[in-house]
């Protein structure tokens, strides 16, 4: 849901009630959304200049650039997670050794019987 909601941030500011019918949600688990990605830096709230009964919604595309290869982010070995670790999680973590050299790990939350 978050990841959708920058999606869409990224090619225009959103009034909130926009993103609510976008996405079927109700506004209270829009709001949660807005909220803890607000925490993090990645997007701002603030009120229409034309009309101060309106918010909008905007991407804070600073906080992206940490983001992009060549940021300067040092990154490490990963762990990839699924539910039972019989696939997806193994996948990823291969994929992630072969692209980029470094270490990964797989695992699962209620792990497949052996």
């Amino acid at each position: 849901m978050r990841l959708a909601i920058v999606d869409e941030l990224v090619v225009s500011d959103r009034a909130p009630v926009e993103l609510q019918r976008m996405f079927h949600v109700p506004s209270n688990l829009l709001a949660h959304h807005l909220d803890v990605l607000e925490e993090v830096g990645l997007v701002s709230r603030r009120r229409s200049s034309g009309d101060g009964r309106r918010r909008y919604v905007r991407l804070e595309r600073v906080a992206l650039t940490d983001l992009s290869p060549g940021s300067g982010v040092a990154v490490g070995r990963a762990l990839f997670v699924c539910t039972h670790n019989s696939a997806r999680s193994q996948l990823a973590a291969a994929l992630w050794r072969q692209l980029t050299g470094l270490g990964a790990d797989s695992a699962g939350t209620a792990p497949a019987e052996r």
